[in-house]
């Protein structure tokens, strides 16, 4: 069965601060620092880059 994920990223910026939005499958916005959206997208990529991606 394949994973269907609806995932949306925005950036947000309120003066000096920025921060990472997301959202997946309608679920609530996660906000994140840029330096913890990094450390997520890094994990994520070792976590997953090796796994085969399901037939669709």
């Amino acid at each position: 069965m394949a994973n269907q994920t609806s995932l949306a990223v925005e950036e947000h910026v309120h003066g000096k601060t920025v921060w990472v939005a997301l959202r997946a499958r309608g679920a609530d916005w996660s906000w994140l620092t840029p330096d913890e959206a990094v450390r997520l997208g890094r994990e994520w990529i070792e976590k997953y880059s090796a796994v085969p991606q399901a037939a669709e």
